[in-house]
C-alpha cells in the first residue's frame, strides 16, 4: 500500500520535476513520466485561504455587534482564530508540496531501483539454476541411462563376436569333418574295388 501510494504521487509530479533534475546518463529501465498541476493547487488553496479570510472579516464584523453578549464575542474571536491558523497551515502545506512531491520521487526512483536490481538479481539466479538442473539432467541422463546402455551394447555386440567365432569354428570342424568323412568312403570305396 505504501510503495503503490508512492507510485501514485511520483507518477503524477516526475514530469513536473524533470526539468530540474541532472541529465542521466544511463537510460532507466522504466521511465515514468507525469505531470501535476501545482499552478492549479496553489490557485485552488489561495481562493480558499482569501475566503477564509473572507470569512473571517465577516466574522470580526459580526462579533463588533452590540447585541452579542461577551461570551459569543469571544466564540467568534477563538472562530477567527481557528480560521487564520487554518490558512496559515494551508499556506505552509502548500509551501511544502514541491519538496514532499519531490521526496516522494527521490524515494519511489531509489524503490524502483532496487525492484529492478532484485528483479535482475532473480532472474540471473533463476536462469543460472535453470542452467545447473539442466546439466545436472543430462548428467544424470548419461550415467543412468546411456552408460549403461553403452555397457550393454558393448557387451551384446562382445557376445554376437563371439558367437561368430564360435559359428565360424563349428563351420570349420563340421568341414573338417566332412573332408574326413569323404576321405574314409573313398578310403572304403578304394578297399572295396581292391577286395573285388
Amino acid at each position: 500500500m505504501k510503495y503503490s501510494l508512492l507510485f501514485l504521487i511520483a507518477m503524477f509530479t516526475s514530469a513536473s520535476f524533470a526539468n530540474t533534475e541532472e541529465p542521466v546518463t544511463t537510460q532507466p529501465l522504466v521511465t515514468i513520466n507525469a505531470m501535476i498541476d501545482i499552478k492549479g493547487i496553489e490557485q485552488s488553496a489561495e481562493q480558499g485561504a482569501q475566503a477564509m479570510l473572507k470569512m473571517a472579516d465577516s466574522l470580526e464584523l459580526i462579533a463588533q455587534n452590540r447585541n452579542l453578549t461577551p461570551e459569543q464575542q469571544q466564540n467568534i474571536h477563538k472562530t477567527i482564530e481557528n480560521i487564520n491558523n487554518l490558512v496559515d497551515v494551508s499556506s505552509d502545506s502548500l509551501q511544502s508540496l514541491p519538496t514532499f512531491l519531490k521526496e516522494s520521487k527521490e524515494t519511489l526512483s531509489t524503490t524502483s531501483t532496487q525492484f529492478f536490481d532484485d528483479l535482475t538479481f532473480k532472474v540471473i539466479l533463476l536462469l543460472a539454476i535453470v542452467v545447473l538442473a539442466l546439466v545436472a539432467i543430462i548428467a544424470c541422463f548419461y550415467w543412468f541411462i546411456l552408460r549403461p546402455l553403452q555397457n550393454t551394447l558393448l557387451q551384446a555386440t562382445t557376445n554376437i563376436s563371439t558367437m561368430a567365432k564360435a559359428i565360424e569354428n563349428s563351420a570349420l570342424s563340421l568341414e573338417m569333418t566332412n573332408k574326413n568323412h569323404d576321405n574314409i568312403l573313398q578310403l572304403l570305396s578304394q578297399e572295396k574295388d581292391n577286395q573285388s
